[in-house]
């Protein structure tokens, strides 16, 4: 990925010269105005990639494991938890992703519509690569080789409330059918302190209506301290990738294996928060 001079040199000077090296070698395949076929902007990439390891590194302070398990090459679907109120902890599971791999690989998220409905975002989302939920785009996607990463929960599950903290929602099917049709693995993974980042109280229905939102939070700092309510407290997060699972074809022709299968893929991301909930009280005791 090559930046213009100028941008190039503020976003070389925004990372640490590994990091930067990274951003220079990711390869987007240009096709005209420096995006590529799913409108992924070059510019907008390299400064996100280096807020977001700024995040990473020293706001979240993420502690990770089980990259081995992330395809280096090919079509995967990364699967796991969703919380945090807002979507903190999908930019910086993207992050790990793309810091951790050999070559770096870019996350590409399935998101859902109402994202897309909010002024800007959606123009945002897509020029960092992410694309709206649809079976076409995730086809197109996965035939192109990218990662695709996919919260089963929905996006409900950022409300959870604090008396839920790290019970998973129901998952939906669509990512076994959509892995099981390409023959592509999926890779469950965990994702611990992003139910600590903020704890909701209240949800005001009428006011989400109107917003065609799937909640509208109250928080301990939200709405009392305007936007700054919506800042993240710096808890550390963990992340655990667990070994790809290869889903049976039959989900294509039978509720009953379909439903073991997505059942199969929710226990693994349980496996995976249980291994991050260990790590975290490991860390937070110290030695003995």
């Amino acid at each position: 990925m090559i930046l213009p001079k100028r941008k190039a040199d503020l976003v070389r000077h925004l990372l640490p010269p590994r990091e930067w090296e990274k951003i220079q070698a990711y390869a987007v395949q240009d096709a005209g105005f420096g995006t590529d076929t799913f409108g992924t902007n070059v510019d907008l990439l390299g400064f996100a990639y280096a807020l977001g390891y700024w995040l990473h590194r020293h706001y979240f302070r993420v502690v990770s494991a089980g990259h081995e398990h992330i395809p280096a090459q090919g079509a995967g679907v990364v699967v796991g938890n969703h919380s945090g109120v807002l979507p903190y902890d999908a930019v910086m599971l993207g992050v790990d992703v793309f810091k951790n791999g050999d070559p770096p690989r870019l996350m590409r998220y399935m998101v859902d519509y109402f994202v897309y409905q909010m002024p800007f975002m959606g123009v945002i989302f897509r020029s960092l690569g992410q694309m709206p939920g649809t079976r076409r785009n995730f086809d197109g996607l996965v035939e192109e080789g990218h990662l695709v990463g996919i919260f089963p929960e929905g996006a409900e599950a950022l409300g959870k409330p604090a008396a839920k903290r790290y019970e998973l929602y129901p998952f939906s099917h669509g990512h076994v059918e959509l892995a099981a049709r390409h023959g592509v693995p999926v890779v469950p993974f965990g994702l611990v302190g992003a139910e600590e980042q903020m704890t909701m109280v209240a949800d005001l229905k009428p006011i989400a209506r109107a917003l065609r939102l799937p909640y509208f939070p109250v928080t301990t700092t939200f709405p009392w301290f305007g936007p700054l309510g919506l800042l993240p407290k710096p808890v550390r997060y963990y992340i655990h990738y667990g070994e790809p699972l290869e889903i049976d074809p039959g989900v294509l022709r039978s509720i009953e294996i379909r439903t073991r299968e997505v059942d199969r893929v929710r226990e693994a991301v349980a496996d995976c928060i249980d291994v991050g909930l260990r790590k975290r009280k490991e860390h937070e005791e110290g030695p003995a």
